[in-house]
């Protein structure tokens, strides 16, 4: 989700995928030769093909979290106890009463995108169109708003002690 590189893990993934198909028996083909059939390569990849995602297969495992290292892991492991937290302190809490609009910025600011480049972003990152993307993202949300705030309050710690 993170990873301003992902969307060359996420092409690399189709790749693999297109020369490698599931068990549907198909024909392994280079990406650029199985789009020109479908498409005529008038679309990007990631606008096309939506392969399921195994996480049971150590390849795919491999081909889409080369890229994450240990910040990435402790990150990840910090949003899920932040939302976990957030689900003791407020019996009930839902990641659907996260507001859209905000998840949405936080996606925007991370993967640095302009609006008008938000379902072309989280298609290339395999998430299908912004929609996937924001709903995706809305565990996480309650992890950055506290990593937002206690960079905040370190910020406001440090300026207040000039």
């Amino acid at each position: 989700m993170f990873d301003p590189a992902f969307h060359e893990t996420w092409a690399a993934y189709l790749e693999h995928r297109s020369l490698h198909p599931a068990a549907d028996g198909g024909p392994g083909l280079p990406l650029a030769e199985r789009l020109a059939k479908v498409t005529g390569n008038d679309l990007p990849a990631d606008r096309v093909f939506h392969p399921a995602i195994d996480l049971r297969n150590e390849a795919t495992v491999a081909l889409l979290l080369a890229g994450e290292t240990e910040m990435d892991r402790q990150a990840v492991a910090r949003y899920a106890d932040a939302l976990a937290r957030e689900r003791r302190r407020r019996p009930g809490f839902s990641t659907a009463a996260v507001r859209d609009d905000l998840t949405r910025r936080h996606l925007l600011r991370v993967w640095q995108c302009p609006v008008e480049r938000f379902d072309a972003e989280a298609s290339a990152r395999g998430l299908v169109c912004g929609a996937r993307a924001v709903e995706t993202a809305k565990r996480l949300v309650p992890g950055l708003l506290d990593e937002m705030t206690a960079t905040t309050e370190v910020t406001e710690a440090t300026c207040g002690g000039r």
